[in-house]
């Protein structure tokens, strides 16, 4: 793959941030400034970009190995850790902004803040009462689901380690997961395109910010950004 994808947050990472990069979220809530944590998104996505370049600079195609003299550059073990610290950081985000997605609907129906956050990550969006919710995020259902199903292998699943694949044409995620860890359960294999990967969360992370920000009601002036 001659070009590594990168998720489109407005800017590259090695770029400044600029206030046209911020989401407008209001700064005075119960639950802290709103704006502040709409920017650290924004850079998360910068460090996450900068990670997947890892991965792909990791990534040595099998045809250029020779077991009897191995490449010093190509880490498989290693190579795994990048891609999975990029699940990690990519599963994290998007329960974030599904927890932003909660409490910023919950305030333009209601005109106040709720007590709590309900919905706070991607598996709780299958207890939602929200049918908008349910709408910003139901064109992403499917890859939500597989990685937050793919987050939990790499956190939870015993045997995942037994895992030391790599891609034969390029990067891929590969997990194997054992639910509640009972053998008695069967072993599920997940295998996703690294690449297919980012381009998804790409278009989930810019149509649901830009969904939740057309949400967005300021209640007074200190509110704003």
């Amino acid at each position: 793959m001659d070009k590594v994808p990168q998720i489109d947050n407005g800017k590259r990472p090695e770029d400044f941030i600029n206030i046209v990069n911020l989401p407008h979220f209001p700064s005075n809530t119960p639950f802290g400034n709103l704006l502040l944590k709409g920017m650290n998104i924004v850079r998360r996505i910068d460090k996450v970009n900068l990670e997947i370049r890892r991965v792909f600079g990791s990534y040595v195609h099998p045809s250029n190995q020779d077991i009897n003299n191995p490449n010093p550059h190509q880490d498989v073990l290693e190579h795994q850790f990048y891609a999975e610290q990029v699940v990690y950081w990519l599963r994290k985000t998007a329960d974030e902004i599904v927890a932003l997605a909660y409490v910023i609907n919950q305030h333009r129906n209601t005109g106040s803040w709720p007590e709590s956050v309900q919905v706070d990550s991607i598996s709780g969006l299958k207890n939602s009462h929200s049918e908008e919710l349910r709408l910003l995020f139901k064109p992403h259902e499917g890859f939500l689901s597989t990685l937050n199903e793919i987050a939990n292998a790499f956190k939870h699943s015993f045997i995942n380690t037994d895992m030391t694949l790599i891609g034969s044409e390029y990067p891929v995620v590969f997990a194997l997961g054992l639910k509640y860890n009972k053998l008695s359960n069967q072993p599920k294999f997940y295998t996703v395109s690294f690449a297919e990967m980012i381009t998804a969360f790409s278009a989930f992370y810019k149509q649901s910010m830009a969904g939740i920000q057309g949400w967005v009601t300021f209640s007074n002036d200190s509110d704003k950004p």
